[in-house]
């Protein structure tokens, strides 16, 4: 009797956590229609595809960097020369 009560709270559990995660992921803002949207590589922030440059690294990994991440390296290197 203890064991069905235990496996019917723990289901009860699993079916709340099931639907406020969903109900989390229904509340995340999609990109607008039509627009592809990536992150950053080096601060993971969301940026439209084309605003970012795109590099290949070994034979398969694509790294993509936006403009604030590439203008800090660049001042990272010039402040080491």
């Amino acid at each position: 009797m203890a064991v069905t009560i235990l496996a019917v709270v723990f289901l009860g559990i699993l079916l709340l956590v099931a639907f406020f995660g969903f109900k989390i992921l229904g509340k995340r803002t999609s990109a607008p229609a039509g627009q592809l949207m990536e992150r950053c590589s080096i601060c993971r922030g969301e940026f439209p595809k084309e605003m970012l440059v795109v590099r290949q690294v070994g034979d398969y990994k694509l790294v993509n960097f936006c403009r604030n991440c590439i203008l800090s390296l660049y001042a990272d290197l010039g402040s080491r020369n």
